[in-house]
């Protein structure tokens, strides 16, 4: 059996990359391409906003501007907050299960090496916690966008509320399967945005859970509401794992941003075995990184939320 005890590992910048990347990307929002990401925003980005582009008849030489729906340029700032993982991790705890990977041979998932099947091990649950931030970071229904569950850096739904979207349709009360198909009909897509394929609706899983009821509830056939339950009038439904309940969103995937450094030299991973250096049978895993999320045009969103 190999020996679990190895040489401790510190990495920054492109060595780094490997390590953060595998706890930051493969959240199920990044990885799926829910939203725009921009890996090289080491504190702040502007994101370019372009409206209004006008037609004229073209009956003479001059240049002239139109008199209204010329071209406007707006902008949104992506901020990211510095962020850091520092993890703790028994050996033991761990051990038992990457012992046992190895003896399947080739077809383990789990490393040879067990520091790097720690960091992985971390990497996943910082996947898990950066996709909740990404959707529900400092977001509460109770109180809107002040505090919540997860409070690493201000999420989508907290971007979207201080927006405050031209279409806002704010719910009392849990969505059921009863009331669901209700408090969808009452939610209008905004005109810009209204039949474009690019658009989707997101809810979360549970919703989509509930739709799928109230879907086979009106259906003569109920086996056809699996097929029904993947859109909403046409409008394909995306279920991010981080996304919170009693919430759906009108939007597209060019108007919703999560910002990282990545790219920079400003990361940090560092996986520290302790046993042969302190006689603690522990590892540590640090990292050290950015993230924020931000929105580009509230007009092109719309959101029913629950309020109370």
């Amino acid at each position: 059996m190999a020996n679990a005890s190895v040489a401790v590992g510190t990495y920054a910048g492109e060595a780094a990359r490997p390590y953060v990347s595998a706890a930051v990307l493969s959240a199920d929002t990044i990885a799926n391409g829910y939203v725009t990401v921009r890996e090289n925003v080491h504190s702040k980005a502007v994101l370019r906003k372009f409206s209004g582009v006008a037609i004229q008849a073209n009956d003479d030489c001059a240049f002239t501007t139109p008199g209204s729906g010329e071209l406007t340029l707006g902008e949104a700032i992506l901020a990211v907050d510095a962020l850091k993982i520092n993890e703790q991790v028994c050996n033991e705890d761990l051990r038992a299960t990457w012992e046992g990977a190895q003896m399947r041979g080739q077809n383990s998932a789990a490393p040879a090496d067990f520091t790097t099947f720690v960091a992985q091990y971390v990497a996943a649950k910082t996947a898990e916690a950066v996709e909740r931030n990404i959707w529900q970071g400092k977001y509460d229904y109770t109180d809107g966008a002040t505090t919540g569950t997860y409070n690493s850096f201000a999420g989508l739904m907290n971007k979207i509320v201080a927006a405050t979207p031209g279409e806002e349709d704010l719910l009392t009360g849990a969505t059921t399967a009863a009331n669901i198909l209700a408090r969808l009909n009452a939610l209008a897509v905004p005109a810009v945005i209204a039949g474009d394929p690019n658009t989707k609706l997101f809810m979360s899983r549970a919703m989509k859970q509930l739709y799928f009821e109230a879907i086979a509830g009106t259906a003569e056939l109920t086996y056809l509401a699996e097929g029904f339950a993947q859109n909403y009038k046409g409008y394909e439904i995306i279920t991010p794992a981080g996304m919170p309940d009693d919430s759906f969103v009108f939007a597209q995937r060019e108007n919703l941003y999560f910002g990282t450094d990545l790219l920079t030299d400003h990361i940090n991973a560092s996986i520290l075995n302790l046993r042969d250096v302190t006689g603690d049978d522990v590892t540590r895993v640090i990292m050290q990184f950015s993230g924020g999320c931000q929105i580009v045009d509230e007009a092109a969103i719309a959101v029913a939320r629950r309020q109370a």
